[in-house]
């Protein structure tokens, strides 16, 4: 059974794949108003339950299409019995990661720690800020992706530019990801 996000993904792609826009980059607010993200289009709403885990959570992603490639953030505000249980939040977590590169069937070529720029007023503790690179294949395509991870709060939240080797430019996929600021 191919896993839900896996299946998400290639349908993404394969529908995206007529699209043809130009990059328009805009700053909008996404994770439900929990980070701002610059996206190189307007971007579409969805939301599907998941496990990641061992745990059914509801992930909610804003994602924007430019020709093949897709720019996305996906997020999923933790409950409090996971929030609570440092051991099961580690486990999310790295599941959550790690889910970026099934989704390729790919091999990591860098995962570093990373910062989010935050206000120094912001309460919520940021207890996760990581970069990944997967390089693998999408419908047996060779593709990339560059995300970025985060653990803000009790929101679990990746920023993602997934695309084929030959289409996603490496500077549209680093400007998307470091975008990324706490509001």
């Amino acid at each position: 059974m191919i896993p839900p996000l896996r299946l998400c993904f290639v349908f993404l792609l394969a529908l995206l794949a007529a699209c043809s826009p130009k990059y328009n980059w805009r700053e909008m607010p996404a994770a439900d108003g929990a980070i701002r993200v610059t996206f190189p289009a307007r971007p579409q709403s969805d939301r599907r339950d998941v496990d990641i885990a061992g745990h059914t959570l509801p992930l909610a992603f804003d994602i924007a299409p430019i020709d093949t490639s897709i720019f996305a953030v996906g997020h999923v505000v933790l409950p409090e019995a996971i929030m609570a249980d440092p051991q099961e939040l580690a486990k999310v977590a790295d599941a959550f990661e790690e889910v970026l590169r099934a989704n390729l069937r790919g091999t990591l070529s860098h995962r570093k720690d990373v910062t989010l720029k935050q206000a120094s007023a912001d309460p919520r503790k940021l207890a996760r800020a990581v970069e990944l690179e997967v390089h693998g294949t999408v419908a047996n395509t060779p593709s990339w992706l560059l995300g970025r991870v985060y653990l803000l709060g009790n929101h679990l939240i990746e920023v993602v530019a997934l695309g084929r080797e030959d289409e996603l430019p490496r500077d549209a996929a680093e400007t998307f990801v470091q975008s990324a600021r706490a509001d």
